[in-house]
């Protein structure tokens, strides 16, 4: 799978906790990459965090 730098970093923001914006996290939640929890807490999934590491 290959992602832009732009998506990369969305990734990495997540990650780090950074704050993204609203289409910034339905992306990665649409995508697969990230888990949107019920507290608004947002969390990359298995299949993010192997996207992240093989960057």
């Amino acid at each position: 799978m290959t992602i832009t730098d732009d998506q990369r970093r969305i990734l990495r923001d997540i990650d780090a906790t950074t704050p993204i914006t609203e289409a910034e996290t339905d992306w990665a939640v649409h995508a697969g990459y990230a888990v949107l929890a019920e507290d608004g807490d947002i969390d990359l999934t298995q299949e993010g965090r192997a996207l992240l590491d093989a960057a």
